[in-house]
């Protein structure tokens, strides 16, 4: 039995909401005509299962799950075992034991994982329900593991690498924040009794003067701004021109194509060789890019698959996908190799994206130090040119 939280319509009209067990989503939908109620959507999950866990913590659960069972634990037992882990987070020792209690009602352990969503991805339930069926369960948490490893990997590769262009970003603006709060004002009484200024002065006063007086209208005006982005970003037309433009967008967008292209590869790689039916893997895998203009072609990639085509022609088309992602599943098809390929082409692509990464950074590193150097050079004229144009003056 799996548990779904719905929301129907009664005879009136009116929008119910709720949480209900049934076997599948057909059966919630008799379960709840027959209480006079019509279904209009759900979505397998307890109520407050918790946030979902990270990569980290999942490669954690799978490979742990992974290895006692491979050791002849049975799984009650080794859910048991893993709840006990010292160190364990007490969100996580209760999500553990929650699945444990929904195995002991005969809950297999994919729908258990479901009942606690979105604490366990849909992924990892699909991949575990593939396993149920044919007695691989340890084979595919250890495959699952390695795969949750690969990505904490990546996205700390990521965060590693924009860290010092934040860190440099930051001390700009606070070199800014000190030399206009407190340095500039200084000056400013200073030169009140000359007679005229050089325009650099005049402008860089006047920019220090209105920052002063309206700082607040522009940390609004900022923010304001970061949210109306925000929710224009949920309008799907918008949203799909975005994404699009990220993917070609100079030096950056390379590096981004990379990344969607090789978290697509790994995530196909892992659920095919798991045993998950290829449509599903295909469209499991498009989810985990995270990009709607890549995402809104994929309805013809799987027309093309379930018409009969092969998996590489399909993919060919995709805008957004590195060439060299369907020449390597050609290949894999023609050798029937095509998860070996699968993950050789993603382990490829991860290597580019970290060398193209560390290009990018490179090229951000200089261009920060430039912008700081610009800003303190204007702060040096403006003040120096006034004292150069008094000093002769008085020597005059």
């Amino acid at each position: 039995m799996v548990t779904y939280r719905y929301t129907a319509r009664d005879a009136a009209g009116r929008k119910v909401r709720g949480v209900a067990r049934a076997a599948d989503p057909q059966a919630l939908y008799t379960q709840l005509r027959a209480a006079g109620l019509f279904l209009t959507g759900q979505r397998a999950g307890r109520a407050g299962a918790g946030r979902a866990l990270g990569p980290d913590a999942l490669s954690g659960f799978c490979r742990g799950l992974g290895m006692l069972i491979a050791s002849g634990m049975p799984l009650l037992r080794a859910l048991d075992i893993l709840a006990q882990e010292s160190g364990l987070p007490a969100a996580q020792r209760a999500l553990y034991r929650r699945l444990s209690e929904d195995l002991r009602e005969g809950t297999p352990l994919s729908a258990a994982m479901e009942n606690n969503s979105p604490a366990f991805p849909p992924l990892l339930a699909a991949a575990v329900r593939s396993a149920e069926g044919n007695g691989r369960l340890h084979e595919v948490c250890l495959r699952m593991a390695a795969y949750y490893e690969k990505e904490h990997r990546t996205a700390r590769q990521v965060q590693g690498s924009l860290l010092y262009p934040a860190v440099l970003a930051v001390l700009v603006v606070a070199v800014t924040g000190v030399l206009v709060g407190f340095v500039l004002p200084q000056f400013a009484e200073l030169f009140a009794g000359l007679e005229s200024l050089p325009w650099p002065t005049r402008l860089l006063f006047a920019l220090c003067a209105a920052a002063r007086a309206g700082w607040y209208w522009l940390v609004l005006a900022a923010a304001l701004l970061a949210l109306a982005a925000r929710l224009a970003l949920r309008a799907p037309g918008l949203r799909r021109r975005w994404d699009r433009l990220r993917l070609r967008v100079p030096f950056a967008g390379g590096l981004y194509r990379k990344i969607c292209t090789a978290r697509f590869a790994r995530t196909l790689a892992g659920l095919y060789a798991c045993g998950v039916p290829v449509l599903y893997s295909l469209q499991a895998a498009c989810d985990t890019v995270r990009n709607a203009w890549i995402a809104g072609q994929f309805p013809q990639v799987l027309a093309a698959v379930r018409s009969g085509g092969t998996l590489s022609a399909a993919l060919q088309g995709v805008d957004g996908f590195e060439s060299k992602l369907a020449a390597a599943l050609q290949v894999g098809e023609e050798t029937g190799r095509l998860d070996a390929m699968m993950n050789g082409i993603s382990d490829t692509l991860d290597y580019e994206a970290d060398q193209a990464a560390k290009q990018l950074l490179g090229l951000l590193e200089p261009l920060m130090i430039v912008v700081m150097g610009a800003v303190v050079a204007l702060v040096v004229t403006a003040v120096i040119l006034p004292l150069y144009s008094a000093y002769g003056t008085i020597t005059v």
